[in-house]
């Protein structure tokens, strides 16, 4: 898809302008403010001209057809509108209006219209429900916002499908952080352009070195995941902030763009599998994209970090958030304490995070020495250095001033560690004169503990996940042709020739219609035996009576036929009833829960968790989507929380992982190969056997789409 009408405009014609300040005037205001140097055409039957500029009746009267139109006029009337502008030859549309996805019957039916003109017609929209598309560089500011200021070009892509939050992170990373930015999309409703297709052309665009994202909801998950391949072999990071973990925020996102938001363990392991970095906060998002734009040259290979400050607290509170975070504050090197130690005062500790006590406030020369001293330690990677830098009162005291002019003039010297400079929290206004000098020698100013030590954690997964990236599996290619019943639940046979087909172990089932063929199978099976209802009507057999272990015997295995299917048939008295199933008892091994649920925009995930008695008190499971290799089978368990259990816990002996990563990858083919179709798999429980003796399903549940 070639954005370029949307993204680089050579002329805009702006329909609903007016002479007074709204929606599309202030497009056309921001256009002029920032150097747009393309041709400009308002389009407004009531006025003959608009800030300047000749007014044109319609469309159809521009001296020539614009690449890209902005739209504010009435949601109602936009479809027909679009419809014209399509014929006359106008390939790209940011739609203003709201009224579509996010407002009832009405709305959808209109937004399917924008749809089918993006789908058959190939006009470009953005939005609707939208600001728009902002090119910092050229100034192509189809951007329906106020900014404070003149915007910053830079190497930060911004996309997010809320209006206000697009507006609200880029003037904050320009106007506060100092951090210039390619290109700001706000893309609303994406009834045209989705979230993946501004993400594709940030990925290709070279000005563009790291790519945030704001969303509700994914439209293309497949596209997704192809164009993060692209970002990692690029080594262009994406950082995405995705909202719609609880059951109130997916409606606020139904109500706001009319968003799907999808199953959030499915979403957040598709992410993560995609190399996608994933952040919970807008600060957190903030200023990862901070430093992963100030790391772009960083190329140590470790990442211990040294943390210095001037407040004692602070020290005890960063070790903390260094330690929630996981990035390692190592001690500093003797050669470094040593020298500390020679011109620090006697109360001062030379300890990593480095307290520079108040004495660096009263002595100029202390913090120059510190820095340099940390910057020569070969047991620093990164240095992180805490100070405030909010805007001091007229002639009031600003210490930070002197350190930022301290710390540029260090990295003069070139060195190979990546400087970060943070306060403890998030304030006021930040004295630019601080930032300013930072941003000098590339150093970003991160605005809080907490979030710029997982910033500095986000940085070092996606480097360290660069530098073992797998090419994932491919995609099966078998699509297996099991009999679907009318019923979406498979019948036994047919479920248990699908699992074989793709190479699941199974305990040896028998099916049987009556006692004297149940007791006949447990001859061939051997005793024990256990003995389950056969209905494809019953979920959960254990509920209604629906199985009995440890049949010793023939009588006990007649005896529990005959009472299953009485007692079966007075609880379940709709359930269709094939009869009974008869498996050996499987002895030891650790009970596990491996199944497949289904999302619906991401599709299939594998689910893999401890089973038994620990399901229920642990709710401890991993999720991947398909495909999946062996390896991230075993990352998958070895994520686990009970995995403990598997490696031999309490003098157990260690299971099968082997085994178990081999079925998660057969399970994972199985939902690849049948994603248009299966609804849902549940074997519950896969049991792991000792190492070396594999794993064998006992109960499973297939579930398939009749109709797909």
């Amino acid at each position: 898809m070639d954005l370029t009408p949307l993204m680089k405009p050579k002329s805009i014609g702006v329909i609903g302008a007016s002479q007074r300040i709204g929606r599309a005037t202030r497009v056309i205001v921001n256009l002029q403010r920032f150097g747009y140097a393309g041709r400009i055409f308002p389009i407004n039957p009531k006025y003959p001209e608009i800030l300047g500029l000749p007014c044109y009746p319609d469309l159809a009267s521009t001296p020539e057809v614009p690449d890209a139109v902005v739209v504010a006029i009435p949601g109602a009337d936009v479809p027909a509108l679009l419809a014209t502008a399509v014929e006359r030859g106008v390939r790209g549309a940011v739609v203003l209006a709201s009224g579509f996805a996010e407002a009832g019957p009405a709305g959808r039916a209109r937004q399917a219209e924008l749809e089918r003109l993006a789908a058959e017609r190939g006009l470009l929209i953005c939005g609707p429900n939208c600001y728009g598309v902002f090119n910092v560089r050229t100034g192509s500011a189809m951007f329906s916002a106020d900014f404070i200021g003149q915007p910053q070009p830079g190497s930060i892509g911004l996309i997010s499908q809320s209006g206000g939050f697009s507006h609200a992170i880029a003037e904050h990373l320009m106007r506060q952080r100092g951090l210039g930015l390619s290109y700001v999309v706000s893309c609303g409703n994406q009834a045209g352009v989705t979230v993946e297709d501004y993400v594709e052309f940030l990925v290709d665009d070279d000005e563009t070195a790291v790519v945030g994202v704001f969303v509700e909801g994914f439209k293309q998950p497949a596209k997704l995941r192809a164009v993060a391949a692209r970002a990692r072999e690029r080594g262009k990071p994406i950082v995405a902030l995705k909202v719609g973990r609880s059951e109130n925020a997916r409606q606020a996102m139904l109500a706001h763009t009319g968003s799907l938001a999808g199953t959030p363990e499915i979403i957040e392991a598709a992410l993560r599998q995609s190399g996608i970095v994933q952040v919970t906060t807008l600060n957190e998002m903030m200023d990862t994209l901070a430093v992963m734009a100030a790391a772009k040259d960083f190329r140590r290979p470790g990442w211990r970090v040294a943390v210095l400050s001037g407040l004692g607290g602070e020290c005890g509170r960063v070790a903390d958030a260094a330690h929630a975070a996981g990035v390692d504050l190592p001690p500093l090197s003797k050669t470094s304490a040593d020298a500390i130690t020679r011109f620090m005062p006697d109360f001062a500790t030379p300890r990593n995070p480095l307290d520079g006590t108040g004495a660096m406030y009263e002595n100029a020369a202390l913090f120059p020495q510190m820095i340099a001293v940390l910057l020569r330690d070969d047991a620093i990677d990164v240095l992180a250095v805490n100070f405030r830098a909010n805007v001091p009162a007229p002639g009031g005291w600003a210490p930070s001033r002197p350190f930022s002019e301290n710390l540029r003039d260090a990295l003069k010297t070139p060195n190979d560690r990546l400087v970060v400079a943070f306060s403890s929290f998030a304030g006021a206004d930040l004295d630019q004169e601080v930032v300013r000098t930072l941003g000098e020698a590339g150093i970003p100013f991160l605005e809080g503990t907490e979030t710029a030590m997982l910033a500095l954690r986000h940085l070092r997964d996606y480097r360290r996940a660069l530098d073992g990236a797998r090419a994932p599996a491919t995609a099966a290619e078998a699509h297996a042709e099991a009999a679907a019943a009318a019923a979406h639940v498979l019948g036994n046979e047919h479920a248990m020739a699908l699992l074989r087909q793709f190479g699941i172990p199974l305990v040896e089932t028998i099916a049987a219609k009556n006692a004297d063929d149940a007791v006949a199978a447990a001859g061939r099976v051997g005793y024990p035996v256990v003995v389950k209802i056969d209905s494809p009507d019953i979920l959960h057999k254990s509920d209604v009576g629906g199985v009995r272990v440890g049949c010793a015997d023939a009588e006990a295995v007649r005896r529990a036929v005959d009472e299953m299917l009485g007692g079966v048939r007075r609880r379940a008295p709709n359930a269709r009833i094939d009869g009974v199933l008869v498996q050996p008892m499987v002895r030891g091994g650790v009970e596990m829960i491996v199944g497949v649920k289904r999302d619906p925009v991401f599709g299939p995930a594998i689910v893999c968790g401890i089973g038994g008695v620990f399901v229920e008190v642990m709710r401890d499971v991993a999720v991947r989507v398909p495909p999946i290799d062996r390896a991230e089978a075993l990352a998958m368990v070895a994520e686990l929380r009970g995995s403990a259990l598997l490696r031999g816990a309490r003098g157990r002996p260690p299971a099968d992982v082997g085994a178990l990563a081999d079925t998660l990858v057969r399970v994972a083919t199985l939902a690849d190969a049948q994603r248009e179709r299966l609804l849902a798999l549940d074997i519950n429980p896969l049991l792991v056997l000792e190492e070396g003796r594999g794993v064998v399903a006992v109960d499973w549940l297939v579930e398939l789409d009749p109709e797909a």
